[in-house]
């Protein structure tokens, strides 16, 4: 583990300082046997068990791994404050002891014990507004010598944020990441722009006229001048961020679908969703606190990745071992135990997550309201409105997807698919919005959900996250070393007591390529298919820590007639087909199940593995992941992470092999049936073992 910086030791503050085959057969004919029962497709509406995915050809592969440029939002810098030094200041003004630092330093928290919580969170705010006024005027004098003009705008959490696009001189020429795919709509010209980053550095000699011309350049040039001058803790240009699953380019062209159950919203409509009737369904049952058998929700059977692992009747050789924990273990989770899910937001008309109960108030945080797609900018309602880009026909619904796989709907409800965690406490936090998401908003969803800092809505009210996250899962990725800001904002987060759990990335490379799976402090997750091996579009390499399944929508090793893709919880009308019968679904049917693939699918499985041991045994932060890595992983086969040399440029000729090639997948494979049968107390004194930290 790598030593922490006086910084970590500061947030250690942030809890205080929140501010409020035959057995696939069997199991989808609903017989009856060791799964104690089974609700028949055939006796479900269509709308409760149609869905979406097939078998994909494998020529579309080499479209899914290339790779995609860097992109930043244009003129758009994100720096941090040095809070740190202003502690004494702010404790002096109070009154109080000015050395709180050296206390922090050499004692901890028990140095600070005698401290009334209240008097420490004013301590921190006050170093935080006195920290970002002196960055925002040191970041006005840096940008001004520059000989460019622009916003700088304080932000919660001692972030402040630099738009030099507000240069009315400046004339700059943005560039489309899909801009050749988005002439085929009319749509086009409203996507949000960004501009290409290339990391070079700043010519020595650059007048401000040129500056004003060239938007990329004058950011560049700008990230060098603040980096320079010292005075932050970090500067980052605000890059875009992408959710982690495969969206082909052949998406684009025909014209926009919109779920039946989400209309498009009109100009001037409000984002507040409008809850609609779920599908027509037998009485739902209401889900229970333990269980003794498999949940009875239909498409279940169809979820080869919650099986126990293994070959036999009823397992799958990358299954997570999730039945068996619901079944041995007797548990399936506690609404007390809370995770967010950092992306593109919730679908919350969605027929299981409706009212659900495991679904709690979140946050939209996507601040360019071209980006939200919602007609405003940051506020408290997480629904997800799309985030459609040039001429994809529609919008992922990415995050109703993860969301789903931890739990966010209801299971055992005779309807739809089973979640990860029966009952959890998900907290959407929407930061993906229209063509990716910003740098910014992703650092601030994660102050946020781990309750570090308050979202400021557009009146200029704080609104703190009121049920902080204990699990926070972020299944995106950017082709980055990890920013320094979101480095800041996760080691915040886990000083305050959250687990970080984010995707490896889809592209077949190193995962120290890619942020924030190359930063420090999170589980870093790659995918495994249905055979147990690491999914061919995975990231890998030592950054990886686990292996959970992520599917592969390419293959049907299984052998059940649908691709190996994860299920969950999503709404298309594309794909759609009725899993009880031979044909298709009727035309224009919406489907709200479907089958992907990605790490960012992979991810989920790893945060619901968490929320039901931390059930299970009532440890959190540290000792939640420990306990993660010593009871709740089996042992990897070399043979499951090799691939051919020719398939994958990347990987590590295996020595004395030049055929065949290694990739790095991480220490273990999830397995919740190892950690089944364990008692629900944590070992007296904790566990000795230390989950690696880079």
């Amino acid at each position: 583990m790598k030593h922490r910086r006086l910084s970590l030791a500061v947030l250690a503050l942030t809890p205080l300082l929140a501010i409020g085959a035959c057995d696939v057969i069997e199991k989808i004919t609903g017989k009856a046997g060791e799964t104690g029962g089974r609700t028949e497709l055939s006796s479900v509406p269509l709308d409760a068990r149609a869905v979406s995915g097939g078998v994909r050809p494998a020529s579309e592969m080499a479209a899914l791994l290339a790779v995609e440029p860097v992109m930043v939002a244009p003129g758009e810098i994100v720096v941090g404050a040095k809070v740190e030094e202003q502690l004494d200041d702010s404790a002096r003004a109070m009154g109080l002891a000015s050395n709180l630092v050296n206390r922090l330093r050499l004692g901890g928290m028990s140095a600070l014990s005698e401290l009334p919580a209240d008097v420490l969170v004013q301590v921190q705010l006050r170093a935080e507004q006195s920290a970002s006024v002196i960055a925002e005027r040191a970041a006005n004098q840096v940008v001004q010598r520059l000989g460019v003009a622009g916003e700088v705008e304080i932000q919660p959490g001692g972030v402040v944020k630099i738009d030099l696009t507000s240069n009315d001189r400046a004339s700059p020429t943005t560039f489309n990441r899909f801009a050749q795919e988005a002439t085929a709509t009319p749509e086009a010209t409203a996507e949000p722009a960004a501009i290409p980053w290339t990391g070079e550095a700043c010519p020595r000699v650059v007048n401000a006229q040129t500056l004003s011309a060239d938007i990329e350049l004058a950011t560049r040039c700008a990230v060098s001048r603040l980096q320079s001058s010292g005075q932050f803790e970090y500067v980052d240009p605000n890059y875009i961020v992408t959710v982690e699953m495969d969206r082909l380019p052949s998406w684009a062209g025909g014209p926009k679908q919109q779920p039946a159950n989400t209309p498009a919203q009109q100009p001037g409509q409000t984002t507040t969703p409008t809850t609609q009737p779920a599908p027509a369904q037998p009485p739902a049952q209401a889900p229970a606190t333990t269980a003794s058998a498999l949940p009875n929700d239909p498409l279940e059977p169809l979820q080869w990745h919650y099986r126990a692992r293994g070959t036999g009747a009823g397992q799958s050789p990358g299954g997570a071992g999730f039945e068996a924990f619901w079944v041995r273990a007797n548990q399936t989770g506690s609404r007390q135990i809370r995770v967010a899910v950092i992306d593109t937001g919730l679908d919350t008309r969605h027929p299981e997550i409706a009212n659900s109960p495991n679904v709690a108030a979140g946050i939209d945080l996507i601040n360019n309201v071209e980006r939200a797609g919602d007609n405003d900018g940051v506020d408290t309602d997480a629904y997800d409105v799309g985030d459609r880009c040039g001429a994809q026909p529609e919008s992922s619904y990415h995050g109703t997807h993860v969301a789903g796989t931890i739990g966010a709907g209801r299971t055992n409800d005779r309807v739809g698919v089973a979640g990860g965690a029966w009952q959890v406490t998900v907290i959407p936090v929407r930061v993906l919005g229209r063509c990716g998401g910003e740098l910014a908003d992703i650092s601030s969803g994660i102050r946020w959900a781990a309750g570090i800092a308050p979202a400021v809505l557009p009146d200029g009210r704080q609104y703190p996250n009121p049920t902080p996250a204990d699990i926070i899962n972020m299944s995106l990725s950017v082709g980055v070393a990890c920013p320094a800001s979101m480095q800041a904002a996760i080691d915040a987060a886990v000083a305050r007591g959250a687990v970080v759990v984010v995707a490896a990335g889809n592209k077949a490379a190193p995962a120290r390529n890619y942020a924030p799976a190359n930063c420090n402090n999170v589980v870093v997750v790659g995918a495994g298919d249905e055979q147990g091996n690491l999914s061919f579009y995975s990231n890998f390499g030592p950054e990886v820590d686990i292996l959970a399944p992520g599917g592969d929508t390419f293959a049907d090793r299984d052998g059940d007639g649908r691709p190996d893709g994860v299920l969950s919880t999503r709404s298309t009308t594309t794909g759609c087909y009725d899993p009880a019968g031979n044909g298709g679904a009727a035309g224009g049917q919406t489907c709200f199940y479907s089958f992907l693939q990605g790490t960012s699918m992979a991810a989920p499985h790893v945060s619901a593995a968490l929320a039901l041991l931390a059930s299970q045994t009532g440890l959190r932060g540290r000792d939640l992941e420990t306990a993660l890595f010593t009871r709740a992983i089996s042992p990897i086969d070399p043979a499951q992470c090799r691939i051919e040399c020719a398939r994958n440029a990347n990987a590590t000729p295996i020595a004395g092999d030049t055929t065949m090639c290694m990739r790095g997948c991480g220490r273990g494979m999830l397995d919740l049936a190892r950690a089944a049968d364990m008692a629900s107390a944590a070992p007296a004194g904790g566990s000795t073992a230390t989950p690696r930290r880079r």
